[in-house]
């Protein structure tokens, strides 16, 4: 087990969310210690400029549409926690599954490979090393629904843990969603395939694409680079061109609303640090896209309403 002397903590120390790019191939001792604490003590409680203290206090008054209106549902991270099994989750869907699962379009971030050649690899309770997940059917038909509801229509499987069964495991994991004619987004199984979903729902063509932020001890094999959309979203200096491609791509293609999937930020905080903020602006202005999804903090942040004037229209 991790341990560390709490007493040097205590105060105002961290209580300011801390840049950095949290990423376990450039993470120091002191990036693993502030994680850990995170994860195990206290988050921070502010972001990580005072600037951005009174960025989220805005209040946004939500509009209420006709019927007819096509409704979007967007998940987080579903990840392959050793209690998820049928005995802890029978009532799981029970108050929210006919709302979530009954929008037009429902979305959510596959944080966990799916390869059933490979033997099944949960999140354990306490973390004391690198974790390599690989979820199992049973897993999987619980975060769909259990089988009561029509599931999940799209998942992107572009994050920090895509490659924990290394490539063949990734493309088993598409493969099989393809299987049970669920869409997915953010890595390919061949070179050729789109770096996007569009679908139509009801009349209005819904484009999605995905990125992640790390792979975590793992890069994509050399002449795989395309395997997964990996780009450094933690770093100020991030070159999101890949992204404005894609989306431009995904606009040529007919998509007339798109969602950017984002698995990037700090883990364990209640407000999103500095460099998220400033990089969601920026691919808002620079590439159009519609809504960003943000993932992996694995924990709920606050939503944000951001005028823009759209770069391509």
């Amino acid at each position: 087990m991790l341990l560390f002397p709490v007493h040097l903590f205590k105060g105002e120390k961290w209580k300011r969310a801390v840049e950095f790019e949290e990423n376990p191939r450039t993470m120091s001792f002191k990036d693993i210690i502030h994680f850990a604490y995170k994860y195990y003590y206290r988050s921070p409680v502010l972001p990580s400029l005072p600037e951005y203290d009174h960025h989220f206090k805005e209040k946004y008054t939500a509009t209420l549409y006709p019927e007819s209106a096509s409704t979007i549902s967007i998940g987080g991270d579903l990840m392959p926690y050793e209690m998820i099994k049928p005995e802890h989750t029978s009532g799981l869907w029970d108050e929210i599954g006919t709302d979530f699962f009954g929008s037009d379009l429902v979305f959510a971030n596959l944080e966990t490979p799916l390869d059933v050649a490979q033997p099944s690899s949960f999140v354990p309770e306490v973390m004391l090393n690198d974790m390599h997940f690989n979820t199992d059917m049973r897993t999987f038909k619980i975060f769909s629904g259990d089988g009561k509801y029509k599931g999940f229509d799209v998942l992107s499987v572009a994050n920090n843990h895509s490659l924990d069964m290394g490539t063949e495991g990734l493309d088993a994991t598409m493969r099989f969603l393809k299987d049970k004619s669920v869409d997915y987004v953010g890595a390919k199984i061949e070179k050729a395939e789109k770096d996007f979903v569009i679908k139509d729902i009801k009349g209005i063509k819904v484009g999605i694409v995905a990125y992640t932020y790390s792979l975590n001890q793992m890069l994509p094999p050399q002449g795989l680079e395309w395997k997964v959309n990996l780009l450094p979203l933690n770093r100020q200096d991030v070159d999101i061109q890949l992204i404005l491609d894609q989306v431009k791509s995904c606009r040529e293609a007919g998509a007339e609303f798109i969602i950017c999937s984002m698995h990037c930020g700090n883990a364990y905080q209640p407000y999103p640090s500095a460099c998220t903020i400033e990089l969601f602006q920026k691919i808002f202005e620079t590439c159009g896209v519609d809504l960003i999804a943000g993932g992996h903090p694995h924990n709920l942040q606050p939503w944000r309403e951001y005028i823009f004037k759209d770069p391509l229209t």
